[in-house]
């Protein structure tokens, strides 16, 4: 039972109860000498009375109490209560130390600068303490105090728990080969049983600034022994996968987390120095100093559009000429009201011939990702008068016996979405991000490679213009005469770009009477952009958390309530913010939300917006049979009467899920996810033209559906309503598939190519010869 207010503890007058954990319970106290409010801490675990537990906790206190850093949390006093008393306390230990305004890491949210900033003040106490021979041995995020200025800006990152640290050279305050801390935090060589280091600390903290900046913890597993095995034998992730805005941090990250403690650098504050310069490399590295948390920017203007924009309820899909009706399905617009270019006015519909050969179907776009979006929002536990909940007394658990002691893990929130937008294949088209500039070859007929020709690429070439690039993405359609109309969309510093077929007005450029853009054009008005995509003459991107769309819209796909056959200049979606990810397709459209929920939009005639119907929508709607999606992609192909068919997939509490058209040999239609069994830990998805692929945590691709060009990658040709493993790679990172052609990306930061090769996007041979297994790409 707590002590109630007004109780005196050690002297000390219980003011109110703060908390209470499985180590005791944390008061605000008044100091009867300097009447001042403190934090107590009364531990009240099993054994506490016992002597030689209070020796060891005298001896743990006595250390943290003569750390002295602005950093390190001060402890002010500690003792025993005396045993005679009448409160709840009696013979129990306790501690005083001073209690903070202010949340930990895992429960705010803090911009890049700030994490950076933060990590920097962080490491120079861990190295401080280090010197004293005190590792703290539980650095994670739930351990670091934030405290702001009165202006909002970042005053001091403290850290809290020193009580479970240990002096270096002292065996015996902590069971030999014990291990403690934290799980996802864990350096691999104390699981393994070696003692506590400093460069076990660094290792936490490198996994902390990971987390912060991603929103989740750089290894995750279903078990103890999984996440174990994970710190011991996996890689740790590149950053640049979940962020690559910061793509040049992770290497600075995957060297203080290198499995062995001599590969990391000589001290935290050298990796924070590192973490720092490495910073100033990205666009919001250029900031040179912490700064108030900005406020949102004021909602880019959109400029002047052709034909209404919004109305007070989604218009009903227009009528479609140009593809035969289907019993149960909304028919897919036809050639009346397709994208028209100024070489092409008429534009009567798709024709009969793909970029893999005949009958092979135009592709959407998949699945984008996060692009470097901040971790989702703070949990509502932790806020105002965040005490200084140390527990120095953790570390006088594990005494007796030599097994692994696992403490329970915080609540640290984990945002598992990821980020694919650092490689894409679409329409003949593939391009891939290495070291912050944009690689593309492949089919050039729309200037979609952004070389200022319309001439094709066997080769990858760089695209110039651009600095610190962190997402691309590709799309189109074909016109009647089977040519591809092909955009090419990224982001870079920060700001959206666009290129190639321009006739709807997708490049951003506010007009639709250009034909083609051979070289990238800034889409103005957007800031802080963080994710793209662009499909079916039409283009969305995130700046600063909300989602604008702009192009051809008399699908729905822009969002806004209407059907306009042109938007000519950005345009807020309403009715969903802090978007994570977004993804096209053909005129459907996918976004993840700031809470992992997955909205759709736009055409709906096999059922892909999951809603249970098959009635176009012109306004995002919730697919709420899912929650938690990590990914979501949408796809198309077309029938043998050659009308589009939708497929969207998404990744959701852990399982792959897939509606619309059915994949491969399915040739049932959905209007509402069904899961693919198979995985284990799926992280990243893509799906085109009946084909779709997985990325698993482990690093395995498995492919599955259409196969007629090879693009499962299981060198055959022949379709499969299976998930199977692409057995020739390893360490994949990310997937897409697209027109058939299906690349990966490694961790060794290495491209594979395989399907169709009808642009020479798998391979700069001169027969064009398709391939059925990977095929490496040479920059």
């Amino acid at each position: 039972m707590s002590a109630q207010p007004g109780t005196v503890i050690a002297g000390y007058r219980v003011i109110s109860l703060l908390g209470s954990g499985g180590m005791g319970d944390v008061y605000v106290v008044e100091n009867p000498q300097l009447h001042r409010k403190e934090a107590m801490k009364v531990i009240s675990v099993a054994g506490a009375s016992n002597a030689d537990f209070q020796q060891r906790f005298a001896n743990e206190a006595r250390t943290a109490a003569s750390l002295d850093h602005p950093s390190i949390i001060t402890v002010h006093s500690y003792g025993v209560a005396d045993q005679e008393g009448s409160d709840q306390a009696a013979g129990l230990p306790w501690f005083t130390m001073s209690y903070l305004d202010g949340p930990d890491m895992a429960s705010t949210r803090l911009t890049p600068a700030e994490t950076v900033a933060a990590v920097s003040q962080v490491a120079a106490a861990l190295d401080y303490a280090h010197t004293r021979t005190v590792v703290h041995r539980d650095i994670k995020p739930a351990n670091i105090v934030i405290t702001r200025d009165s202006d909002g800006g970042l005053a001091r990152a403290v850290i809290l728990d020193f009580g479970i640290a240990k002096l270096s050279d002292s065996p015996h305050l902590t069971a030999m080969n014990s291990v403690v801390g934290t799980m996802a935090y864990t350096a691999p060589e104390i699981i393994s049983g070696q003692p506590a280091s400093a460069k076990s600390d660094q290792y936490a903290l490198a996994c902390t600034t990971y987390q912060v900046l991603t929103g989740h913890a750089p290894f995750e597993a279903d078990t103890a022994t999984a996440l174990m095995m994970a710190h011991v034998q996996k890689p740790p992730p590149p950053l640049g996968q979940a962020r690559p805005d910061l793509a040049s941090l992770g290497p600075i990250l995957a060297r203080a987390m290198a499995k062995d403690p001599a590969a990391r650098f000589r001290d935290c504050r050298e990796f924070a120095a590192e973490l720092g310069r490495a910073f100033t490399q990205t666009a919001a590295g250029t900031a040179t100093s912490i700064a108030p948390t900005p406020q949102r920017p004021p909602t880019p203007m959109p400029g002047p559009v052709a034909g209404p924009t919004s109305g007070p309820a989604p218009t009903p899909a227009p009528s479609n000429p140009g593809f035969a009706p289907v019993a149960g399905m909304t028919p897919y617009p036809g050639a009346s009201n397709q994208p028209a270019y100024a070489s092409n006015p008429q534009q009567p519909g798709f024709g009969p011939n793909g970029p893999g050969g005949p009958g092979m179907p135009p592709p959407g776009l998949w699945n984008t990702g996060p692009g470097g979006l901040p971790p989702r929002p703070p949990k509502k536990s932790k806020r105002a008068l965040f005490i200084a909940l140390a527990v120095l007394a953790i570390a006088i658990i594990a005494i007796a016996g030599t097994s692994p002691v696992w403490w329970p893990s915080s609540d640290d929130g984990a945002d598992h979405t990821v980020a694919t937008e650092s490689l894409e294949v679409s329409f003949g088209v593939a391009c891939s991000i290495r070291d912050s500039e944009l690689y593309c070859w492949g089919d050039n007929g729309t200037g979609q490679l952004g070389d200022g020709t319309t001439t094709d690429r066997a080769n990858p070439a760089k695209v110039n213009g651009l600095t610190d690039v962190t997402a691309v993405a590709v799309g189109g359609f074909l016109d009647d005469e089977s040519e591809i109309k092909a955009t090419t969309c990224a982001i870079a510093s920060g700001e959206a770009y666009c290129w190639g077929a321009a006739g709807s007005g997708q490049v951003g450029n506010g007009s639709d009477s250009q034909a083609t853009q051979t070289t990238p054009l800034k889409v103005p008005n957007l800031t802080n952009v963080t994710a793209i995509a662009t499909s079916y003459a039409a283009t969305c991107a995130v700046s600063d958390g909300d989602l604008y769309c702009w192009g051809y819209g008399t699908t729905g796909q822009i969002g806004n309530g209407g059907t306009a056959e042109r938007v000519l200049a950005p345009t807020k979606v309403s009715g969903i913010s802090d978007v994570k990810s977004v993804s096209m397709g053909s005129g459907t459209v996918c976004a993840i939300d700031g809470e992992s929920d997955l909205y759709c939009w736009g055409s709906n005639q096999n059922g892909q917006l999951g809603d249970g119907s098959t009635s176009q929508r012109n306004s995002p709607v919730k697919v709420n049979l899912l929650k938690n999606v990590d990914d979501v992609s949408v796809g198309m192909s077309r029938d043998s009467d050659k009308r589009l068919q939708i497929e969207t997939c998404a990744i959701a509490d852990g399982k792959v899920y897939c509606w619309g058209n059915g994949l491969g040999t399915d040739s049932t239609d959905r209007s509402a996810p069904a899961e693919v069994p198979g995985f284990t830990d799926p992280k990243q998805i893509t799906a085109d033209v009946d084909t779709a692929c997985v990325v698993e945590s482990a690093g395995d691709v498995y492919c599955w559906g259409n196969n007629s060009k090879g693009q499962v990658g299981n060198g055959t040709t022949t379709s499969i309503d299976k998930p199977a493993k692409v057995s020739s790679l390893r360490d994949v990172n990310v997937a897409k598939t697209g027109g058939s052609t299906t690349c990966a990306g490694t961790n060794a930061n290495e491209v594979y190519c395989w399907g169709t090769n009808s642009s020479k996007q798998v391979s700069s041979s001169e027969d064009s010869t398709n391939s059925t297994s990977p095929v490496k790409i040479n920059f």
